[in-house]
């Protein structure tokens, strides 16, 4: 009897440890809602970014790492909420109730997703310690070290043949074009991937380098001669999100080794981390600013695009918010086309996309792909993580996502644990990113990101074979 109850005690405390987050959320999104219905936009947006920074330092202190799943969700994503819901943009509009039910229902469904998942596996902690124990058997480090070195050379090569051959085909490189979306029509179907795909060339340095340099008795200096070839390397990699004034693939190319740095090196100093991530902001700024030069957009364009509320606010402010924010109003415009009718539910095609594209199918069967897409303005046509699967199945079709896409993290988290495979780390940083950027793209159903993953898959079955 005294058993007994200690383990019912037990489990209620587990269980109240377990709702707690749930609650919190759950009474800081209800009080921005109420307070978003009677027209106090700023103030709900307020509540919403102190809900971020409350879940965010909550996962934070529970998983102990800035690159946990659950942190990266938390924070970004309600943050992104809370600047959306402010409707600082006249492009904006009150948000459905649909709009409210699936923001809130998508991350509560993703906490309870890796909730189950985390404990599932905890379970088998013993067996997964002496699989692990195993494994690093298997193959020497200096082995993998070799690998990777191969994969450093080879995808940075790949990838700048594949952005010259594009060059040559289109004629021109966006840099020292004088056409205002010369980006935009700068990538030739089936070449492109391969081209996008120079971001990985920095990551896997910094995985070779941390794995290399890592402290031993025996460890060996660097090879001047392989130095110089990773100098190159990544000189070449570097250089083509610049030739091709992309901006997204340059927050890319920069924000990935920052995630697999955090991930590897968990206990890095504070200061050290803060300068680190001040100077890439200031790098990620800078860039921002040129390359929206070398776009030659005309004077007042990109105000005529956002339509602040208040006109006298700072271009840089105006473009950092609307990056964000309009996101989640596009989102809000899919749910009001729903609801009126001007669009239907497409019952999965729309996340089947990558299939028709990658396949070539949508070539073949144009009508596959014929979406109309309900936005705010043609110009601003990014989205959010959830908008495809709203698309396809509704309310349902969100809350499935957050669920299913909420155990993919929770497993992926105890595989690296007991993996020794390296490039487990670029899988994980990859779907990292994608929770950090939760607001700017549905990301799993874009054609690039399965082949970024593919690529992936090749990369950690040639280390580990």
């Amino acid at each position: 009897r005294g058993l007994k109850m200690v383990l019912a005690n037990n489990i209620e405390g587990r269980g109240r440890q377990l709702l707690l987050p749930y609650a919190i959320y759950g009474a800081f999104a209800f009080l921005a809602m109420v307070l978003e219905k009677n027209d106090f936009f700023v103030a709900a947006g307020c509540v919403l970014l102190v809900a971020a920074s409350v879940m965010g330092l909550y996962f934070y202190k529970k998983d102990q790492t800035l690159v946990s799943f659950r942190f990266l969700l938390s924070v970004f994503w309600t943050a992104g909420e809370g600047l959306g819901v402010m409707q600082l943009s006249n492009l904006q509009s009150s948000w459905t109730n649909q709009t409210w039910l699936s923001f809130g229902g998508f991350y509560l469904l993703f906490l309870a997703g890796y909730e189950v998942i985390e404990i599932y596996l905890s379970k088998r902690v013993i067996v997964l310690e002496s699989k692990c124990q195993m494994s690093k058997k298997e193959v020497t480090k200096e082995q993998f070290q070799n690998r990777l070195f191969c994969c450093i050379r080879i995808v940075s090569l790949v990838t700048f043949a594949t952005f010259v051959l594009e060059a040559i085909i289109l004629g021109y490189v966006p840099l020292f074009s004088t056409e205002t979306h010369a980006y935009d029509h700068f990538h030739i179907s089936g070449v492109h991937y391969f081209t996008v795909s120079c971001m990985f060339t920095h990551s896997l340095t910094l995985i070779y380098m941390l794995t290399y340099t890592e402290k031993r008795k025996d460890r060996q200096p660097l090879e001047k001669g392989k130095l110089i070839q990773l100098i190159v390397y990544n000189a070449l990699s570097a250089s083509i999100p610049i030739l091709s004034v992309s901006k997204f693939q340059f927050v890319l190319t920069l924000a990935l080794p920052i995630l697999i740095f955090l991930l590897m090196r968990p206990n890095v100093n504070k200061k050290k981390l803060f300068a680190i991530l001040g100077a890439a902001a200031a790098v990620v700024i800078a860039a921002a600013v040129f390359m929206t030069i070398r776009r030659n957009y005309e004077p007042g364009y990109l105000n005529s695009i956002f339509q602040m509320k208040n006109e006298n606010m700072p271009l840089f402010l105006q473009y950092a918010y609307m990056y964000i924010a309009n996101n989640y109003s596009n989102f809000n415009c899919l749910t009001q086309a729903l609801q009126q009718g001007l669009v239907e539910h497409t019952f999965g095609l729309k996340q089947l996309f990558p299939v028709f594209a990658l396949t070539g199918l949508k070539f073949v069967f144009p009508a596959l792909v014929a979406f109309e897409m309900p936005v705010t303005i043609k110009e601003l046509n990014t989205l959010t993580l959830i908008y495809d699967a709203y698309y396809d199945f509704g309310l349902i079709g969100v809350f499935l996502f957050g669920l299913i896409l909420g155990a993919v993290c929770a497993a992926l988290t105890q595989k690296i644990r007991k993996s020794s495979n390296p490039i487990l780390y670029l899988f994980y940083a990859q779907l990292a990113l994608y929770l950090a950027l939760s607001f700017f793209s549905s990301w799993f159903t874009v054609p690039t990101t399965w082949f970024w993953f593919a690529l992936t898959g090749a990369l950690y079955l040639y280390v580990k074979k």
